[in-house]
């Protein structure tokens, strides 16, 4: 306890071990306790000895410095916080991605609801503005089929001296008013009628053409197929005898190809391949022709028609007789004080003709070039010339280039003269953009030929005859019927 050099302190429960430190030597510790004199029945021993003096030790303790155990936590705490902040971003960054597409889901859904609520309201006011129509129809034609009930019920009470005026509606039941409103139909007729589409009751011009070995007017299209029962065909027969633009009886003038200018009447009507037609009675000479041959085109215009414009053409000098003047006048230039006679083309002039063929055929296999390569393989040329009276020229030539679906079609049309003279010449034909001529003649009696021809449109045909205007240069729809479609 003399010595001050050096301290330590010793546990009297670890006998074997060693002190601390020591200057001197390692010895265990009871025999340097026992050199120093000092008892070891306490519980901390403190030994002094050695040349120096050495600083406390705590046995069983690391030893850190304070700046580690400050900046240790510091740092976690700093990594923490950096993580939570990365993390929070993009929790944010997600939060608002799926908030911009619930609002552009919630943008679309009320555009569709708008939308779709604006159609509702669009058909519901087409809807009750079609039934508004129609009940006014219905009440229309009521009112006057009343009318005339009444009218004959007190005629006939006035006729037989004061009898009882009950009006005779009373009496009928089980009749259809149909959707023009003038006549009552059976319940079957009237199912029929709905089904019938006819041509408008104002119209002048109509085609005929032979069906079935006896020429027909075309009037309408039907939307049905009767087949073998009788019974609905009775009741198509009604229906359409109600209704026909065309009335049984009526009067019609008709030109035909082989010079034919005659009158025929209608005298049935009848159902032709999904075409309502009017049959007609002709002259022996046409309808020979008619059993003959099945495509014997033809115009019909109604005698009171052409009564009625023959009285007022004189009057009406500025609209009506613009047109016939024109084309007599235009002929009359051309060959003046010569009658055209359809007789064989004089040798040159068919040459001419066929060498304007060749060359049409040559730019349409040159130059008409289908947009798509699957149009090439399919694309085919046909050709025609075709004598007659064109009034400019005695020779027609038709060559188009078109495919069997008549998705790409070019059609070239010219007149030769009889100086060998091209005159090309356009086609207004509507939804038909080739055609293949079938007859030349004169169709609405001008004195120039005119062409009926099988014209194709898409997906679709039908006969179609076309007037001649010599002043314009161009071949104008005159009538057309007899529609198909694929």
């Amino acid at each position: 306890m003399s010595n001050p050099n050096f301290a330590s302190f010793v546990s009297p429960r670890g006998r074997n071990e060693t002190c601390c430190r020591c200057i001197e030597a390692r010895r265990p510790r009871r025999e340097l306790a026992s050199a120093v004199g000092v008892s070891l029945r306490n519980e901390w021993i403190v030994v002094y000895g050695g040349a120096n003096r050495v600083p406390p030790c705590f046995i069983g303790m690391p030893q850190r410095s304070l700046a580690s155990l400050v900046l240790g936590p510091l740092m976690m705490g700093l990594l923490c916080l950096a993580l939570a902040c990365v993390a929070g971003a993009r929790t944010d960054r997600l939060t608002d991605t799926l908030a911009a597409a619930d609002t552009l889901h919630a943008a679309d859904s009320a555009r569709a609801d708008t939308a779709r609520r604006s159609d509702s309201t669009r058909s519901a006011d087409a809807d009750s503005a079609a039934a508004s129509q129609l009940a006014v129809v219905v009440d229309s034609a009521s009112l006057k089929q009343q009318n005339n009930a009444t009218q004959q019920g007190q005629t006939k009470g006035q006729q037989g001296g004061g009898g009882d005026n009950t009006s005779p509606m009373c009496c009928v039941g089980g009749g259809h008013v149909h959707r023009h409103g003038d006549y009552q139909l059976s319940p079957m007729a009237a199912t029929i009628a709905n089904a019938l589409v006819f041509v408008p009751r104002d119209r002048a011009w109509f085609p005929v053409a032979s069906r079935g070995r006896r020429m027909m007017v075309d009037i309408g299209r039907a939307d049905l197929t009767l087949g073998g029962d009788s019974t609905a065909r009775s009741a198509y027969l009604d229906a359409v005898m109600h209704l026909s633009p065309l009335p049984l009886g009526t009067a019609l003038r008709i030109r035909a190809p082989y010079g034919i200018d005659e009158q025929a009447k209608v005298v049935g009507f009848d159902l032709w391949h999904g075409r309502i037609v009017a049959r007609l009675s002709v002259s022996h000479l046409l309808d020979s022709l008619a059993r003959v041959e099945d495509m014997l085109p033809a115009t019909a215009v109604r005698i009171d028609t052409a009564a009625v414009r023959a009285a007022t053409m004189p009057a009406d000098t500025s609209h009506h007789a613009t047109d016939s003047t024109t084309h007599h006048d235009s002929t009359a230039a051309v060959v003046p004080g010569v009658a055209c006679t359809h007789d064989t083309l004089p040798t040159e002039l068919t040459a001419r003709a066929i060498a304007v063929r060749d060359s049409l055929v040559r730019f349409l296999t040159d130059s008409a070039t289908p947009p798509y390569e699957r149009q090439v393989a399919s694309a085919k040329i046909q050709s025609w010339w075709v004598p007659g009276c064109f009034g400019i020229g005695r020779a027609l030539v038709v060559a188009n280039k078109r495919t069997p679906d008549m998705d790409f079609a070019v059609e070239r049309v010219a007149i030769v003269d009889s100086t060998g003279k091209t005159v090309p010449m356009k086609v207004v034909d509507l939804r038909f953009h080739a055609h293949d001529p079938l007859y030349v003649f004169d169709a609405d009696g001008d004195g120039v030929d005119d062409l009926a021809a099988r014209g194709h449109g898409d997906r679709s045909g039908g006969l179609t005859i076309m007037r001649l205007d010599i002043a314009a240069r161009r071949f104008v729809r005159l009538v057309s019927g007899f529609a198909w479609e694929q």
